[in-house]
């Protein structure tokens, strides 16, 4: 794709068998929106991870960035700690151990979303003033509701493919509440919840001035025509019937959000 960005990815406090096991996960994202290159600490970077539980390898952390260093400390790169423990909101990025690789490559697309275009890669010990940022474009931002956490994890797995950022809820009412304090691009919306059921869920969004227009996508495992009309009644923009096939899901991705179908 001509517009698959790179990322170097150097690394700090890493052994050995963690940089095989990191650089073998950055190959499964060769194809994807954005993709990761394992690069010495001495060179160009745009990430850092650094091993959070390796006294030393914070101590050379803060050395390069200083004590408060974090993701806004320096604007053309990112740290992403790695650790067994969950960490204070000090680091708002990180890894835990053992590595999974949807977990790794989740982390660093939220990393690289949020990074500046500049004008060439960061090079140690020069002055951010010289570099030139632009905006990022918006990324993509859906909202999945569905009290089946199986499906919830399908359905983001397959969004983050897209390099889509997801947010998911259980329940109707956990739906309004990230409605209310968040913008979306796309809901996946259940159709049979406890509580508040996905038409209520439907018709609330299309009702309200601000949201009238948001994409709504029903799930449903029933395919009656009836159950059609109703969700059409409710204002939703169509249907998935679960199970949900990928080829399907991708197709109203594609539709929805005008995006090019991941390799």
């Amino acid at each position: 794709m001509s517009d698959r960005k790179n990322f170097a990815v150097a690394m700090i406090g890493i052994s050995d068998q963690e940089r095989n096991v990191l650089k073998n996960i950055f190959k499964l994202s060769l194809y994807r929106a954005y993709t990761y290159t394992l690069v010495s600490a001495n060179e160009p970077s745009r990430i850092l991870i650094v091993d959070a539980d390796d006294s030393e390898a914070m101590i050379e952390w803060r050395a390069l960035y200083g004590t408060t260093a974090s993701l806004s400390a320096a604007p053309v790169i990112s740290t992403v700690m790695v650790t067994r423990e969950k960490l204070s909101d000090q680091f708002p990025y990180y890894i835990n151990r053992p590595f999974v690789a949807t977990r790794v490559l989740s982390i660093l697309d939220q990393v690289a979303t949020r990074l500046p275009s500049v004008s060439q890669d960061r090079i140690f010990g020069e002055e951010p003033s010289s570099i030139v940022a632009k905006e990022e474009p918006h990324a993509p931002t859906a909202l999945v509701v569905d009290d089946s956490s199986t499906i919830r994890k399908q359905i983001e797995l397959e969004l983050k493919l897209f390099s889509i950022q997801v947010d998911t809820a259980e329940s109707g009412e956990q739906a309004f509440n990230l409605l209310a304090q968040k913008s979306y691009d796309i809901v996946f919306l259940d159709v049979v919840m406890p509580g508040v059921d996905g038409y209520q869920v439907c018709k609330t969004i299309k009702k309200d001035k601000a949201t009238k227009t948001l994409p709504v996508i029903m799930l449903t495992s029933k395919s009656s025509p009836f159950d059609r009309i109703k969700g059409a009644l409710a204002g939703c923009d169509t249907y998935l019937t679960k199970p949900v096939k990928q080829s399907s899901f991708q197709k109203v991705v594609k539709k929805y959000l005008n995006l090019v179908q991941p390799v």
